[in-house]
């Protein structure tokens, strides 16, 4: 089949990377729509991917109904230049509509229930519509769930390697030093409007407090107060999760890295106003530690993170649990290989029998 793919933000590049893979190598043909956000074009540059740029809406509705009727335009074209039969996105708006308009089969992915009416909406003009059992709305009556959240489609042991040593030489320190990855991240992302976000004076706390017994490194969307400023991180995006695999802990405002450090089993902290399904599934577990974003939950979430620094077997704690929650979850990858190849097969067989998707572990 001649498949296509649409990706907005970074981690969306990583998400489809591997299925992308794994369609290649048994035959398909794979295509590739995405916005210019962040550093995804950095991303799929990095992974050698090639793809048709989307528009991205400036502020106010009639920028994003222009970029929405926009997005569809190019991805009709796409779809007729290249003879599309299937679309997978994360509900990217203009392309669902795109490829609803094209008559083409296509299925979309949601773990944030904070996507609110784009999700709402735009789930509607779906083949198929999938998430995570711990995803925590119901949009559709054949809504799919599996269980396994959008992070294990690309940290999955089935796929995630790195090189321990190249980690330590990345970051300039010695092999089994102790460090703490940090994230502060943008208030501009449409889920996160009007949400509190850690204060500058908290930003300067939890980095002297963890630095006391640990490196600690910072990746931040907005600009840092000087005097942290030399903790920002300078090394590959694409080594990120490499990085994070090695932590002792991460600490931060991202309910995506928090996740992923989870997932590859480095103690969490979540600071954020919002939760999200799948952490609050990693938190029932002990992989995550969630706090509010008030002044004493963020004074907590400092104490706690100077607790789990502190405690010399914190890692392999961590990745006790890591194992026994992995043990539960399906490989989304195989998971969707199969949906896409034996559609519509396979939705019926998921409505009918959702245990099916236990096979693909």
């Amino acid at each position: 089949m001649n498949i296509l793919i649409s990706t907005g933000h970074p981690a969306q590049v990583h998400n489809f990377r591997v299925v992308r893979e794994q369609l290649i190598k048994r035959g398909h043909k794979v295509f590739w729509l995405s916005s210019k956000k962040d550093i995804a074009d950095y991303l799929l540059n990095a992974y050698g991917i090639e793809y048709t740029q989307l528009k991205r809406p400036k502020k106010g509705l009639l920028s994003k109904a222009l970029v929405l009727l926009q997005n569809a335009w190019i991805t009709a074209k796409v779809i007729r230049k290249n003879k599309i039969d299937f679309v997978v996105s994360r509900v990217n708006p203009g392309v669902v509509l795109g490829s609803f308009l094209m008559g083409r089969t296509q299925i979309g992915l949601s773990d944030t229930e904070a996507a609110g009416i784009y999700d709402l909406v735009f789930s509607k003009f779906l083949s198929a519509f999938i998430t995570s059992t711990s995803f925590e709305r119901t949009l559709r009556n054949d809504q799919i769930r599996i269980d396994a959240n959008i992070e294990l489609f690309y940290l999955h042991p089935n796929y995630f390697r790195y090189d321990k040593d190249e980690v330590y030489r990345l970051l300039k320190i010695p092999t089994d030093t102790p460090f703490v990855v940090i994230r502060f991240v943008s208030s501009k992302a449409f889920h996160d409007e009007g949400t509190k976000f850690i204060t500058e004076k908290n930003k300067i706390e939890v980095v002297n407090q963890i630095k006391k017994y640990a490196e600690v490194f910072i990746s931040s969307e907005d600009n840092l107060p000087p005097s942290i400023q030399q903790y920002q991180i300078k090394f590959p995006f694409e080594k990120v999760h490499d990085v994070m695999k090695e932590a002792t802990l991460f600490y931060g405002e991202s309910a995506t890295m928090a996740s992923e450090c989870a997932i590859l089993g480095t103690s969490a902290i979540y600071v954020n106003a919002q939760t999200r399904g799948y952490t609050n599934d990693e938190q029932r577990v002990g992989l995550l530690y969630y706090y509010k974003t008030d002044e004493a939950s963020q004074t907590a979430s400092i104490e706690k993170a100077v607790e789990l620094v502190k405690n010399k077997r914190i890692k392999e704690e961590t990745q006790n649990k890591q194992q026994e929650f992995l043990k539960t979850k399906i490989d989304p990858v195989a998971f969707t290989v199969w949906f896409i190849e034996n559609y519509p097969d396979s939705k019926r067989i998921m409505n009918e029998n959702p245990d099916y998707q236990y096979r693909f572990k």
